[in-house]
């Protein structure tokens, strides 16, 4: 990894900011068994009575340092892992061939040996693009426990307007519409909510293209950490058809950018969008095309009619 800090893309652009995922979750792995060997150093080494405290305070400000850290460090990586970049990850571009050996010229050996012509500098290299997402900004949560706790929270305020028969509070459409590329957020909300309460998020749309477009992205973004298979597709249909919104809810699952694991599900019951394209708003069957009259035929043409 240090190799690749100073030969790979960051060497060569200093706004470079990306992630190499696998890299990250193998620092994330050290940290927690840090956090557990300072944890385990703490509990058996508390100081007695009338013993300086400063060594065992240290290590405790050391392992709050530790905890803060993982939050924002599993974070990004779910970002990362989330929106992966089009071009593959994180790769340094191939380092140009070597010049050839020089050749003698003579027989002898010693001879001048002949100028060999070096690679161009401007020959094209393969640029492959570092995934941006959870380098930068990390949206409207700091770490992970910060959008888990807003996301219980929608989730709370979700499934108490549901059952009161009340709209859902626009706070938790618009925190919806932010986080929808969310993993963290997304993850926790849909995991509270089961198929049934997304389907009730499609109800409480009311065919609002903005919110549905949230739940969309949304549950397409979950999908990528929750287990959205068959079982669960059944049971967000099955409740989509009680509340009356199966066309709406068939064309969400549908149209959003889900795992690979949900559109193998979503084959598997035979949904798609065309199939369901009959249940879209403002569409209405081809009316039955009325035949023509058919055009009365021309007289045929007799001594007594042609002149």
């Amino acid at each position: 990894m240090t190799a690749q800090m100073r030969t790979g893309p960051a060497a060569r652009d200093p706004e470079f900011r990306g992630i190499d995922p696998p890299a990250l979750d193998q620092v994330i792995r050290q940290l927690r068994d840090a956090q557990a060997a300072i944890s385990g150093w703490l509990t058996g080494h508390r100081p007695p009575a009338g013993v300086s405290q400063a060594g065992y305070r240290q290590a405790d400000e050391v392992a709050h340092w530790v905890s803060g850290q993982l939050g924002m460090l599993a974070r990004r990586y779910n970002f990362a892992i989330t929106h992966p970049d089009p071009g593959g990850g994180v790769d340094a571009p191939p380092a140009p061939k070597p010049a050839p050996a020089p050749k003698r010229t003579g027989g002898a050996p010693g001879g001048t040996p002949r100028p060999v012509r070096p690679p161009s500098r401007t020959a094209p290299v393969r640029k492959v693009a570092p995934t941006p997402h959870g380098a930068g900004d990390l949206g409207g949560y700091p770490d992970r426990p910060a959008a888990q706790k807003a996301a219980r929270a929608d989730a709370l305020a979700v499934a108490a307007a549901v059952q009161a028969g009340r709209p859902v509070p626009d706070a938790v459409w618009k925190r919806l519409e932010d986080g929808a590329g969310d993993p963290d957020y997304t993850e926790t909300l849909y995991a509270r909510l089961g198929p049934a309460g997304a389907a009730d998020l499609v109800r409480a749309a009311h065919g609002d293209a903005a919110r549905l477009r949230a739940v969309r992205g949304s549950l397409g973004t979950s999908s990528r950490h929750l287990a959205m298979d068959v079982k669960w597709l059944r049971a967000y249909l099955a409740e989509a058809d009680r509340a009356g919104v199966r066309p709406a809810a068939v064309r969400v699952v549908t149209e959003a950018d889900m795992s690979a694991r949900t559109r193998e599900a979503l084959v598997e019951l035979h949904l798609d969008a065309r199939m369901h394209a009959e249940g879209a708003p403002n569409t209405a069957p081809h009316p039955k095309s009325t035949p023509e009259p058919k055009s009365t035929p021309h007289p045929k043409s007799t001594p007594s009619n042609v002149a």
